[in-house]
């Protein structure tokens, strides 16, 4: 969104208003006493506080924003909404407050010209699933405290609430597949050498063997594979529905964190198998949208 000139509003400051009556006070005295030195300063006042509202009003005009990628938080830790204030060829723009409307502002110093500044808007959450980030407001009162100008902007932006997870939750006992432990090829283990391929790591290589044999042969080593875990909805019968996904995303970010497989089965939705960041996002939006409306 560009700020364009019907969508900024200025109005004087308590102090601005103070001001504005301190010069139509001295022009009254100007007239009435006819001084040329009350005239001069009179208008002296009013050309400043004029100028300092049309430079108020420039500070926010045809500045442009944008919304960012957010990242996704759990239930009961706040949101954070970064917007990027974009000053494309214009002159530079001075202490600038962002704000979603009800919440703290974000002090910007300045944004050079063709230059930029992400404020990252904190927002309380609550709640499980999608999160729309409200009314943006932006205002100033530079340069001299006279005018405040502001505006408004309703911008696209929503952030992902994953179920807050339970805090102390018991360990998982149900049926867990293949749970034994096997061995597969990684980094933690030695097991043996083998001839060196295009595209290993340099760390692998056996330098000592090499020196020797001058033959490049690669460290071939094993790891232990974590278990392989099915976390079930239908396996907490006793729980209510925000108790069940608060567990289930306790115990998904257990096995995660331990280095398990697992996979997640809810009314509806089945996932795989599988361990890392992607799978584990998948697992928790999956949580976060169960029964949600627009998901």
């Amino acid at each position: 969104m560009t700020l364009k000139h019907n969508r900024i509003y200025v109005l004087p400051t308590l102090f601005g208003a103070i001001y504005a009556a301190t010069a139509v006070l001295v022009l009254i005295g100007a007239i009435n006493y006819q001084l040329s030195l009350a005239y001069l300063f009179a208008f002296v006042l009013i050309g400043l506080g004029h100028a300092a509202l049309l430079q108020g009003y420039r500070n926010l005009l045809k500045l442009e924003l944008r919304t960012v990628a957010t990242e996704p938080v759990f239930a009961g830790d706040p949101a954070h909404f970064p917007v990027a204030l974009a000053n494309p060829g214009k002159p530079p723009r001075r202490a600038l407050n962002v704000s979603l409307r009800g919440h703290a502002a974000i002090w910007i110093e300045s944004i050079d010209r063709d230059d930029s500044a992400i404020a990252h808007l904190p927002l309380p959450t609550h709640h499980r699933g999608w999160l729309s980030m409200p009314t943006l407001r932006i205002d100033t009162a530079y340069p001299s405290g006279w005018c405040k100008a502001w505006s408004y902007a309703n911008l696209d932006a929503r952030c992902l609430v994953y179920p807050q997870p339970e805090a102390n939750p018991p360990p998982f006992h149900g049926d867990n597949g293949d749970r034994g432990q096997r061995r597969v090829r990684g980094d933690d283990d030695f097991a043996g050498l083998r001839n060196y391929v295009p595209g290993d790591r340099p760390r692998q290589i056996a330098w000592k063997q090499f020196a020797r044999l001058d033959v490049l042969l690669v460290r071939q080593d094993e790891r232990v594979e974590g278990q392989a875990w099915l976390f079930d909805w239908h396996a907490l019968p006793e729980l209510g529905t925000e108790a069940r996904l608060s567990r289930l995303t306790a115990w998904v970010l257990a096995a995660e964190s331990a280095g398990d497989r697992y996979a997640l089965a809810l009314p509806g939705v089945s996932l795989p198998r599988g361990h890392g960041p992607a799978h584990r996002h998948a697992c928790l939006r999956a949580l976060a949208l169960f029964e949600r409306a627009g998901s």
